[in-house]
């Protein structure tokens, strides 16, 4: 299903000329028609703009992601809509950002927030962005890589799903 997404997603991106709302609202209709009915993916699709240092996104039912400022503030990346496959006719929000050099946007699947000590606590999204917040590395590599090693402290290696993170910086 993951390839007929990203498949369906390169192709609608070109054709909508990098307009997010557009585009998965082709993704949807696609996935829609061509998964099983209880088939349904999340995604983040964002557009950055280099010039304006503006981020263009639609967050389709996926964890959002978050812009921490060089202040610490948080800006969370919510605007968007269900997951695609759910409905033939969903419709898409789309908004954007203003990034500043600095800025990370840093994105997770829910198995990073979803880690468990071994009291049975869940790490969170507290957890993750006490993470970001701390850390003064000096790449998005290596931002990502501490990010695990603090989710590893937390849950003592006990990971059970799948966990992603994409850390950007901007420059």
């Amino acid at each position: 299903m993951i390839s007929n997404v990203q498949s369906s997603l390169r192709t609608a991106a070109w054709l909508s000329g990098n307009k997010p709302a557009v585009a998965l609202r082709a993704v949807n209709r696609q996935v829609y028609t061509s998964s099983l009915d209880d088939r349904h993916a999340t995604l983040f699709y964002g557009v950055f703009d280099q010039n304006t240092r503006t981020l263009e996104y639609v967050n389709a039912g996926h964890n959002p992601p978050m812009v921490v400022r060089q202040d610490g503030s948080v800006i969370w990346l919510r605007a968007g809509g269900l997951p695609v496959g759910m409905f033939p006719h969903a419709t898409y929000e789309q908004n954007a950002v203003e990034l500043d050099p600095g800025d990370l946007v840093v994105a997770y699947t829910d198995g990073v927030t979803e880690a468990i000590s071994p009291a049975g606590e869940e790490w969170g999204v507290d957890g993750l962005l006490r993470a970001v917040t701390v850390i003064a590395a000096p790449s998005a590599e290596a931002i990502v890589s501490a990010i695990f090693d603090s989710m590893d402290e937390f849950s003592r290696g006990r990971q059970t799903d799948d966990a992603t993170v994409v850390v950007l910086r901007v420059h």
